[in-house]
């Protein structure tokens, strides 16, 4: 006697496969939330820096001599408001100094303190100051 079998999934090897495909998709879903978390966090750092850098190079290149202690400011860039704490600290050099800039996100009170991103060292050489009618 030739009996017909069905060669079609049963119920169950339906539900087995769709349990294992739904394990795998959250298990990518996860892999592409963290490494969209990780792509932003290092957007931040890197734009960060660059007003870090922004901050030394401009006091370097308008030869701005700073007050010892630190200032607080605010800068745009990239269309965030970035928040910017520089520490400036005498060094063994009398005509240089050391400057901290620490650059952070800004807060919606801007009298919160700073949550750093970045901290950028730089020195800044004291500008020879000359007057009128005598030699270099």
């Amino acid at each position: 006697m030739n009996s017909k079998r069905n060669k079609g999934f049963t119920l169950l090897e339906v539900l087995v496969a769709l349990a294992v495909f739904s394990v795998a998709a959250i298990a990518l879903m996860r892999v592409s939330e963290s490494q969209l978390r990780l792509s932003q966090r290092l957007e931040e750092k890197t734009f960060a820096h660059w007003v870090a850098l922004n901050m030394v190079s401009e006091m370097q290149a308008n030869q701005d001599w700073p007050n010892l202690g630190e200032q607080t400011g605010k800068v745009s860039m990239a269309g965030r408001d970035w928040k910017i704490v520089i520490k400036t600290q005498s060094t063994p050099v009398a005509r240089v100094r050391r400057i901290d800039v620490s650059v952070g996100i800004a807060p919606k009170d801007f009298t919160e303190a700073l949550v750093p991103i970045t901290v950028l060292t730089g020195f800044i050489e004291q500008p020879n100051v000359q007057v009128m009618g005598s030699e270099p």
